[in-house]
């Protein structure tokens, strides 16, 4: 279900993303429809009021109400082929976390969860989905796809949902989701210039500061067993360390529970 797009011009000085976006009151899913064929240019946004079809990692459903969450993606096709894929979530959460510290009052605390959550105040308030596609051996498309919670009231976080929130829920201020969005995607752009101009290693450390469970014992599901440990490093391949006392294992796809305590 698609209706009717329209432009929106965002005030922003930008070398990669573009500052006119495109707008749908209501589509499937932003990622679906950069990552299908068209002839949008490079650092296009599509943003949504609202998506029928908004999609997590391993294939869960992200539900928001009408005009109340920031849903976007980003496209991007000129890649540096020596570039790993990977760096991108950390760079879109990095460009998240930097969008949203000066909106958010230092009383909130703001981190950054691995591999693609933000939280505020140990509640999840934006989630990332990178996709690509390849054209033979060479990666031809990426897609950073950005849902942020912004408005829902708390009561919309019950149930399934309790270890979510939005920035309204927890900081009792409505924010302008467009505000935000400017914001979020000036300092997406500026992780792109570092990127392309001095590597991943400065993304990895941002990410890395920003992270306040590296050092804490976690629970880490990897789908087949559970296990327990600390949350030792981040890999030179985006992978979790975890030291379980007996030997460290890397985890590329996981859930992870921060705990107070090894139970």
């Amino acid at each position: 279900m698609e209706q009717d797009s329209d432009r929106i011009s965002l005030k922003l000085k930008t070398r990669f993303i573009k500052p006119k976006i495109v707008r749908f009151p209501i589509i499937d899913s932003t990622n679906s429809y950069l990552m299908n064929a068209h002839s949008y240019k490079p650092g296009t946004v599509v943003l949504a009021d609202y998506q029928t079809a908004g999609r997590g990692r391993f294939g869960r459903s992200w539900v928001s109400p009408p005009e109340e969450a920031l849903l976007f993606s980003i496209l991007l096709t000129d890649l540096k082929q020596e570039i790993p894929l990977y760096i991108y979530t950390f760079l879109a959460a990095v460009g998240v976390y930097d969008g949203l510290k000066p909106l958010i009052s230092g009383k909130f605390k703001l981190s950054l969860k691995w591999p693609n959550d933000i939280l505020l105040n140990n509640k999840k308030v934006c989630g990332i989905l990178v996709q690509s596609k390849t054209s033979g051996s060479v990666f031809s498309r990426l897609v950073i796809g950005i849902g942020l919670n912004i408005n829902q009231p708390e009561e919309f976080f019950k149930g399934e949902l309790q270890h979510a929130a939005s920035l309204y829920s927890k900081t009792g201020k409505r924010f302008d989701r467009i505000l935000v969005l400017t914001n979020i995607l000036r300092n997406i752009d500026q992780q792109l210039t570092i990127l392309r101009e001095k590597g991943e290693k400065i993304i990895f450390n941002k990410w890395k500061n920003a992270c306040d469970s590296i050092g804490r014992p976690v629970v880490v599901d990897d789908g087949e067993r559970i296990h327990k440990g600390i949350f030792e490093d981040i890999s030179e391949n985006g992978g979790l360390v975890l030291n379980t006392g007996a030997k460290k294992v890397i985890f590329h796809a996981a859930d992870v529970t921060i705990l107070k305590r090894i139970q």
